[in-house]
């Protein structure tokens, strides 16, 4: 199944492509460490950024906070 990664914080940027993954967790996992990413390449700390992983049928399936 296909999965996207939406970054949330003032403004929404929208995943136009995803990722294939074969379970929900793996999608999660990979959020998490996307969330880890950003935090080592950011700059600033945005308390509100957060990383939405949404399925390919639009449900949400896990939300990750960037910064804590």
């Amino acid at each position: 199944m296909r999965y996207f990664f939406n970054l949330q914080d003032k403004l929404e940027i929208e995943d136009g492509v995803g990722r294939d993954f074969a379970r929900a967790s793996e999608a999660v996992e990979f959020a998490r460490h996307l969330a880890a990413d950003i935090r080592c390449l950011e700059a600033t700390v945005r308390p509100a950024l957060t990383i939405e992983v949404v399925a390919e049928n639009a449900a949400r399936v896990h939300r990750e906070l960037v910064f804590t």
